[in-house]
């Protein structure tokens, strides 16, 4: 290696995060209002959801939320250049960057420039930002890029729409992934995509540009191929500029045709892309982010350490630009990732019906110049308030321990300002007389772990008295406890994209308030779900419940950072296993002992706010681990079961557990149901203790016959287990499925064949995730 070559810098995404809105709708509804076949869309395009955009939605909201993401430990001092690309832009003149410069509060010393090449310019600013950091190396390049995919109502590009943003920060050394400096590039002036300046919606010649896509594709590839000296082969996974997952997967085919690799089989041919169109088949078309969003999904997903993996990348921009390049994975590059953030943000999403999702489209901002207030929905950190005058006034809706790095203080030093309220005499000094204090070492950080569950069989039958059986496994829940010198409970419930703090008696309040909704739950008035105003309350609640039954005080404040590995409300006990490490962190850090039997009664009381009428089930085994065999107050345990187990996603039900057990409840007024569960549970049991495959797989499929004749197992999740025991293996949902939509929540899979499972997951744009049973209950550290 000469010494001009030894003293080339290597740059590329040192953090990378992704946003998209609260809110998608299920193409099948689409299909169903368009009065066409929903195949049309699942196979046809490869998509099964879009996301779309409320109003107070916009691309800078988006890019503000992926941005505030990206930049979490960043020394933001460092970013001296912002380049945002857009083909959705909100001004003729004004930089999309210079509102996310205002709202991320970044230094002054900052070049913003927005770019315009309809998708191709996320990759134009990489491109431009390179050299950049190669002559500025102690710099970094904050990069955006945010969309939205707009076709107009009953058009032949409907279904293909949707919206997000990526921010990646860019620098030298970086630790996510080096990009590497050749590229081939093919340009030429045509007329596929396009959008005037008067038009709000695109038009498109989508046969054209398909064929373009393809066209432009060979000759950027052979160009950079040239140029790199790469073949196919040396390159382990590829990324996709993705307008529909099946273009993706025709473009990766003859991508193989064109470099002699027909003979490549079908399993190798999808393991290079699936992985990074998972999140795509269900955000949709986000242009200019799209093929980022592609290697974030693939970054999230692969069950493979990619470190040293290079992957190729294909960006195309209709009109038309298209670009060859490639990038090599960085060793670590999976502590730098935002995995819970993205799977979260797509998991709760609110599932338009048809109606809900022509309102938004038909929204209009003013053009006027007249005063306009924009209606409150649901978004991230940032909305898009008013319309006055022509300018577009954003707000943050949560400053709280979302403040970039400033290179001066952590992101746990909070101004006491964020609660004054705590330094008046008033009712927080009222709560906490003749209170038990206990001493603590204000350096201490307390963590406990609580594992998810898997029921195995007998769900809903439990809440009936009858057996069941569930395994601890191996995701978690981990709550953090630290000190904080302000008197005050300072929650970061990152997965929830929560950050508040409570004064001590306003927690009090809380817990209060709470319980008297419940109380009204149970007399009729009220239904389970609007006993818990959000979801971050369940925490809050149940620090109140712990305070008032050890009746403590804190002499000073505590941080509570909650993370977990586990989907919110997809039938993995995730309230259960919040619940109990919160409570079993607060106290170890208070050094005050509570028996298991205590934490599991006050626990017990916390999850009835969620579910209603909570079995135990899931709190029992986020308390003991292993696998737990469960009928009335009895519990017995169980060796886990050593077989292929497979954790398939299919998204947060629309209903919630609580509505589930309501709505199937007269199906077991009947004993005959409840003794037809038992019996399957009882089989289940059998074949585990004699570890029996034949009989664990049986039994399992008896478990969903039962479960969908209660109604509680979607029509496509029932194609996908069918398809599944067609291949041989057994599957069935995990929780209390749903009641309406096509989402229920966690399915396992036993199966011995690994291979046919991912190819399911992938068909159906399911996460498949191999998994194993936890002997370990909660534990601190």
């Amino acid at each position: 290696m000469g010494a001009d070559e030894a003293r080339v810098v290597k740059v590329g995404i040192d953090t990378l995060a992704m946003y998209t809105t609260s809110y998608a709708l299920e193409l099948a509804i689409l299909a169903q209002a368009r009065s066409i076949e929903k195949d049309k869309y699942h196979i046809g395009l490869g998509q099964f959801m879009m996301s779309v955009p409320p109003p107070g939605e916009d691309i800078i909201t988006m890019a503000a939320n992926a941005a505030q993401q990206a930049i979490r430990n960043i020394n933001v001092n460092e970013i001296e250049m912002l380049l945002f690309a857009t083909e959705s832009s909100v001004d003729h003149s004004k930089a999309a960057g210079t509102y996310i410069h205002g709202l991320l509060g970044l230094p002054s010393r900052c070049r913003i420039v927005e770019l315009k090449q309809a998708c191709y310019s996320g990759t134009a600013a990489i491109q431009l930002a390179m050299p950049f950091l190669r002559e500025n190396p102690s710099k970094k390049v904050l990069v955006i890029a945010s969309d939205i995919a707009r076709y107009g109502l009953g058009t032949s590009g409907e279904s293909s729409q949707g919206c997000g943003a990526i921010a990646l920060v860019l620098s030298a050394n970086p630790r996510i992934l080096v990009l590497e400096s050749e590229y081939g590039l093919a340009a030429e002036n045509v007329m596929d995509f396009w959008r005037p300046n008067y038009s709000h919606e695109a038009f498109v010649d989508g046969k054209y540009s398909s064929k373009l896509y393809l066209t432009m594709l060979e000759k950027s590839w052979k160009q950079y191929q040239t140029l790199s000296g790469r073949n196919f082969t040396d390159h382990a996974y590829f990324c996709y500029h993705t307008p529909v997952p099946r273009l993706v997967e025709k473009a990766h085919q003859y991508l193989l045709k064109v470099n002699d690799q027909e003979q490549v089989s079908d399993e190798i041919a999808a393991k290079h892309i699936q992985d990074s169109l998972r999140y795509g088949r269900k955000i949709g078309n986000s242009y200019t982010a799209s093929l980022y969003i592609g290697l974030i999904s693939l970054l999230d997903n692969a069950e493979e350490d990619l470190t040293g993996k290079r992957i190729g990348f294909y960006s195309y921009g209709s009109g038309c630009v298209a670009e060859y390049f490639s990038g090599v994975v960085q060793p670590g590059y999976h502590h730098m990732l935002n995995k819970t953030y993205h799977a979260n943000l797509l998991e709760r999403r609110h599932l338009l019906d048809y109606a809900e999702y022509e309102r938004f489209f038909t929204f209009r901002y003013l053009e006027d110049g007249g005063e306009q207030e924009i209606p409150v929905y649901k978004t991230g950190n940032f909305r898009l308030a008013k319309i006055q005058k022509h300018k577009r006034i954003y707000e943050k809706l949560n400053t709280m321990l979302s403040q970039p790095y400033l290179g001066l203080v952590t992101e746990t030093q909070v101004p006491s300002s964020c609660c004054p309220s705590e330094h008046r005499e008033g009712p927080s000094h009222r709560f906490q007389r003749n209170k038990k204090t206990a001493v603590q070492n204000n350096s201490a950080i307390i963590k406990v772990f609580a594992p998810g569950k898997l029921i195995l069989s007998g769900e809903h039958a439990v809440v009936y008295g009858k057996p069941a059986l569930a395994m601890a496994v191996n995701r978690y829940v981990t709550a953090t406890v630290t000190h904080e010198s302000v008197p005050q409970v300072l929650f970061d419930l990152s997965d929830l994209a929560h950050h508040s703090c409570l004064s001590f008696s306003a927690l009090h309040d809380l817990k209060d308030r709470i319980k008297r909704k419940y109380y009204r739950f149970i007399r009729g008035d009220y239904s389970i779900r609007q006993v818990l105003h959000k979801p971050f309350e369940l925490a809050q609640f149940a620090i109140g419940m712990l305070a008032e039954s050890l009746n403590f005080a804190i002499p000073h404040g505590v941080k509570i950072q909650v993370q977990s590995d586990l989907p919110i409300g997809c039938g993995m006990g995730s309230s259960a296993a919040t619940i109990v490490s919160v409570m079993q962190a607060i106290s170890h850090y208070m050094q005050l002992p509570i028996s298991q039997e205590k934490l599991y009664s006050l626990a017990l009381e916390a999850e009835n706010m969620q579910h209603g009428h909570s079995s135990g089930l899931d709190l029992r085994v986020a308390l003991q681990g292993g696998c737990l065999y469960m009928q009335g107050e009895n519990i017995e345990t169980r060796s886990i079961p050593t077989l292929p187990m497979y954790l398939v996603n299919t998204g947060t039900p629309r209903t919630t557990t609580g509505q589930c057990v309501e709505k199937v409840a007269p199906h077991f007024k009947s004993s005959q149901l409840g003794d037809d569960f038992a019996v399957v549970t009882k089989a289940m049991d059998n074949a585990l203790q004699q570890q029996s495959w034949r009989s664990m797989r049986e039994a399992i499929r008896h478990n969903h016959q039962l479960l969908t004749k209660i109604g509680v197992v979607p029509g496509r999740v029932q194609t996908f287990i069918s398809q599944v025991e067609s291949s041989g293996g057994a599957a069935k949902i995990c929780g209390a499925g749903a009641v309406a939509g096509e989402q229920a929540g966690v399915v396992l899979v036993v199966s011995e064949d690994k291979n046919v499972v991912n190819l399911l997951g992938s068909r159906f744009g399911y996460n498949v995730i191999p998994i194993s049973g936890e002997p370990r209950g909660m534990h601190a550290v």
